[in-house]
């Protein structure tokens, strides 16, 4: 962005100049040879006109164009581009595809992400727990006879010999160093338990079909919007929550059957930034 304007001025600066030669070398053919060039159409119709314009008020007029103009896109630009990384796909130590193992093996979200029912973080899988089936999974048949790269990259990790199927004796284990994709400010709390233990949100909802990305993207914005329209269209189970047994009395009373999350404090500040 910032090079982009540094050539937009370049390219200004460039015109003006070329604009002033023009002018220069048009009043020198005029004091040689008068009428020589025919007028321009701005000499001709513009200018005759803006000579009568009081230059104060065009002074602000242009001035005030600017700032609504630069206004409206500087705004845009916070709303939409700072902070939000919807689309972002880093490239990661191993290539793992949760098209694979999510879509085609379907295996749970939480059998990785343990803790995303009972903790506020939805967690990084251990290498232990890819090594659970990759213990045996080595896909030798891809790879004549060899490892698959990519599994390999967890053998190096844990220290596990391929060949013998054994863990290798006072290896020093290295982590895996995996990059962060979905990152929320530190001024907001979000809590996974309460969405997918209380809320029963699915993991799509936010994270969008991720059993059909080979490499994970940001699905969603994660802006404040987009979680309050969340919640002003998302309904509480109070039937089935001991948690809101008076509430749910109180509604059956009114004769309602449901309520939004926003209708039962979903939208309060403090919920998300306390």
């Amino acid at each position: 962005m910032i090079a982009i304007a540094i050539l937009v001025v370049i390219l200004f600066l460039i015109a003006g100049l070329l604009y002033t030669i023009q002018r220069y070398m048009g009043r020198m053919i005029n004091e040689k040879e008068p009428g020589a060039i025919e007028p321009s159409f701005y000499q001709r119709k513009i200018k005759p006109v803006m000579a009568e314009w009081n230059p104060t008020i065009v002074t602000l007029v242009v001035i005030g164009l600017l700032v609504v103009v630069l206004g409206a896109w500087g705004y845009k630009y916070g709303m939409q581009e700072i902070g939000v990384q919807q689309g972002y796909a880093p490239d990661q130590p191993i290539n793992y595809s949760h098209a694979m193992h999510a879509g085609t093996l379907k295996i749970d979200c939480q059998y990785c992400h343990s803790t995303a029912s009972y903790s506020r973080h939805a967690s990084i899988p251990s290498a232990n727990t890819c090594m659970n089936c990759h213990k045996g999974v080595q896909l030798r048949d891809r790879y004549n006879g060899e490892v698959s790269p990519e599994i390999q990259k967890i053998y190096n990790a844990v220290g596990f010999d391929g060949q013998n199927g054994t863990y290798i004796e006072g290896y020093e284990q290295k982590p895996i160093k995996w990059v962060r994709i979905h990152n929320l400010p530190d001024l907001a709390y979000f809590n996974h338990s309460q969405h997918v233990a209380v809320g029963k949100v699915e993991c799509q909802t936010c994270h969008g079909p991720i059993q059909e990305m080979e490499k994970v993207y940001q699905f969603s914005t994660l802006q404040m919007g987009w979680c309050i329209n969340c919640h002003r269209e998302r309904g509480v189970d109070v039937e089935n929550n001991n948690y809101y047994e008076e509430l749910h009395k109180d509604l059956k009373a009114d004769g309602k059957t449901w309520i939004s999350v926003a209708e039962n404090g979903g939208l309060e500040c403090a919920k998300c930034h306390y």
